[in-house]
């Protein structure tokens, strides 16, 4: 299994009160805004461009600036465009991607049940092989879980637009 996650003291704008992971205290439970989106489709380039066009519909209610817009969706356009190529060898399977904004904080999870991401890459690379590192550099915060039973990349972002609102 591989896992990547961030340095720490990043962020994620969950709370550091005593709770469960994840949650957020009480005094700020009443201000969280929260909106989900969720999709799942065949891993297929054609249909992982729908799966694009849908996540900016949903982004576009926000008040995000658009640098903060096309680094969510260049982010997650790079986890489909691996599920497409990467995630299913021997044929075709499914890509669901969901979204959430949760007060001053997006999340976008990509999950596939294909082969996994290989601990290390055999035979030689005509290209590819920096959409990760693309991801990690985009996102505040960035893990991978990688197995047998597929792959899921989370990636949350907490852009400037959303934290001002939130403290309004």
């Amino acid at each position: 299994m591989y896992r990547h996650t961030p340095d720490r003291g990043v962020d994620t704008g969950e709370s550091t009160d005593a709770g469960p992971p994840g949650t957020t205290s009480p005094a700020r439970a009443r201000d969280v805004v929260t909106s989900t989106f969720e999709e799942l489709a065949l891993a297929l380039p054609n249909e992982m461009a729908g799966l694009r066009r849908e996540l900016i519909r949903w982004l576009d209610e926000f008040p995000l600036d658009p640098d903060s817009t096309h680094d969510i969706t260049l982010a997650t356009y790079e986890a489909l465009a691996n599920v497409a190529v990467h995630a299913y060898p021997d044929g075709h399977g499914w890509a669901r991607l969901q979204a959430t904004r949760s007060g001053d904080a997006v999340t976008i999870t990509v999950t596939d049940t294909g082969c996994g991401i290989p601990e290390t890459r055999s035979g030689p690379r005509s290209s590819g092989g920096r959409g990760l590192l693309l991801i990690d550099k985009v996102t505040d915060q960035f893990d991978i879980d990688t197995g047998a039973h597929g792959t899921t990349v989370r990636m949350t972002w907490r852009p400037a637009a959303l934290r001002d609102q939130s403290s309004a």
